[in-house]
């Protein structure tokens, strides 16, 4: 019995080990059948490379749009870095190193603020609010003179040295656009409320209601089409080009429209020589430099404008044929 089993054993054997190599071999063949033939399998194969392949582009697409934005950001950061009227600017940072470079003589009588301004910036004062302080009663001044000498009549004094300010925090261009774009929305918005015949109040808050919903939509299709001068900009400089527009229609109201074109161009001029004064960095070192000398320089010229009884230079142009006849 027992031999019959080492002679059964020594049979079975090779076999048993002929059909272990013939499984190896035929392995990955059976399997790759199986998969063709299952659709089931198909199916989870299938699956499995289209939720790799839609990850990957959600990956790609999250990462376009995330780069978009860094460069929209970029930029909303370098332009508030080059904003004067931004107290958490580079503008800030730049003029308080500047007086660091220029540092300031024993305390007399003469430099009592200067010594007064560098403690308080050192305490946390922006710079370049301190200039903006100065600065403003000196564009008033110029824009008096303006009046009083050349002829440029304007909304006022202050309308002109506030949107000045606005075109120095938005930049020249794109202040003067925005402007420009905001004059024609209220001409059309306040054609449009005439024919309501409002009292002067609801027709005024009808007008601005307008133009807000006129910026909103502005600036949402400015983040469509990356008009990125327009997503950068702040409320500040858009409330102030708003109440001019008021203005304008007021006048344009109670007057004729050429007058009241001709008053906002006159306007548009003042700002945008103002703009370009306050933006001189050169103006802005004097000014934080030399503090008691500006607002000493700037009550001088008050004074002697308030003085000059001659004719505006404007005028002499206009009355230019009866001054030829006199002479």
């Amino acid at each position: 019995m027992t031999h019959r089993f080492a002679i059964f054993r020594w049979l079975l054997s090779p076999l048993l080990l002929c059909s272990i190599s013939l499984l190896n071999v035929f392995q990955p063949v059976a399997i790759l059948a199986i998969t063709k033939t299952s659709p089931l399998i198909n199916v989870a194969t299938e699956s499995g490379t289209a939720t790799n392949s839609g990850e990957l582009a959600a990956s790609e697409s999250a990462g376009v749009t995330s780069s978009a934005s860094a460069k929209v950001e970029q930029k909303i950061q370098e332009k508030k870095d080059q904003d004067l009227t931004e107290t958490a600017g580079k503008q800030k940072s730049k003029l308080a190193a500047y007086l660091d470079q220029h540092p300031v003589e024993t305390l007399t009588w003469h430099n009592p603020l200067q010594h007064a301004i560098r403690g308080a910036i050192d305490r946390g004062l922006p710079a370049n609010l301190i200039v903006l302080l100065i600065l403003f009663p000196l564009v008033a001044s110029a824009i008096a003179a303006s009046r009083h000498v050349i002829g440029l009549t304007g909304f006022g004094i202050y309308i002109p040295a506030v949107l000045a300010v606005a075109f120095v925090s938005t930049g020249l261009l794109t202040g003067v656009i925005t402007f420009l774009a905001i004059l024609i929305a209220a001409i059309i918005t306040f054609k449009v409320i005439k024919r309501l015949k409002l009292p002067y109040l609801p027709r005024t808050a009808m007008l601005l209601w307008g133009l807000s919903v006129f910026i909103l939509l502005l600036l949402i299709v400015s983040t469509y089409l990356s008009v990125q001068f327009l997503i950068s900009i702040s409320i500040f400089p858009l409330l102030i080009m708003m109440l001019l527009s008021e203005n304008f229609m007021e006048t344009q109201l109670f007057n004729s429209q050429k007058e009241a074109i001709q008053l906002t161009l006159e306007t548009l001029i003042l700002a945008i020589a103002c703009s370009l004064f306050m933006g001189w960095e050169t103006v802005q070192k004097f000014v934080l430099l030399w503090p008691e000398l500006t607002l000493l320089m700037i009550a001088i010229t008050n004074m002697s404008l308030g003085r000059y009884t001659g004719l505006r230079l404007l005028e002499y142009w206009r009355f230019q044929s009866i001054t030829e006849k006199k002479s």
